[in-house]
């Protein structure tokens, strides 16, 4: 299900990019591919009992679904948003240190703002040391309002059944690793 509704918070100065057209130095605009696509659905898993899925499609067109049977960190940022470069460049050090420690969880760097091109976001990827972590745009607000996220500048860590373990603002590389093996932790 699909819902579509503006972005809640907006951070920063700047203006931002035509979703639909990316300028040349010709003048001439260049058409984008599609914007990838962010849908709920009931799935359920392996205990038999139901939980709701968010499928999401990243800008790279891998498909991850939130909760997957593990923790995910999930940031929420804007390239127009001066203070979430840092938050990016934590979510980015935590899924290497994640990778290099066998933890298994997954990282979504989501973008608040519908209005970015993919181009974009790929070098605010690269600016902030954050390559290894998949992007969506969350176009729709779908994981905004599903995880009642108000603010730029979010993380938030989502266990395997789809609960909200942990939310704060710009949080270091560790203490999303902390937060992760928290998550990892059966009730």
């Amino acid at each position: 299900m699909s819902v579509a509704l503006s972005v809640l918070a907006a951070c920063g100065t700047g203006g931002t990019t035509n979703a639909d057209t990316a300028s040349t130095g010709s003048g001439a605009a260049q058409t984008e591919p599609p914007r990838p696509a962010i849908t709920t659905s009931a799935i359920t898993p392996r205990t038999q009992t139901a939980a709701v899925t968010t499928a999401i499609t990243t800008i790279d067109g891998k498909t991850l679904e939130i909760p997957a049977g593990r923790p995910v960190a999930v940031f929420f940022f804007s390239v127009n948003c001066g203070s979430c470069a840092g938050g990016v460049k934590s979510l980015g050090e935590a899924a290497r240190l994640a990778e290099q420690a066998g933890i298994q969880a997954d990282f979504l760097a989501a973008d608040m703002d519908p209005s970015e091109s993919t181009q974009t976001i790929l070098k605010f990827l690269d600016y902030t040391d954050a390559q290894n972590v998949p992007a969506a745009i969350d176009t729709g607000a779908v994981l905004t309002r599903r995880f009642k996220v108000a603010a730029l500048s979010t993380l938030i860590v989502i266990d395997a059944t789809g609960t909200v373990t942990y939310r704060g603002t710009d949080p270091s590389a560790e203490r999303i690793i902390a937060a992760l093996d928290e998550a990892a932790i059966p009730a």
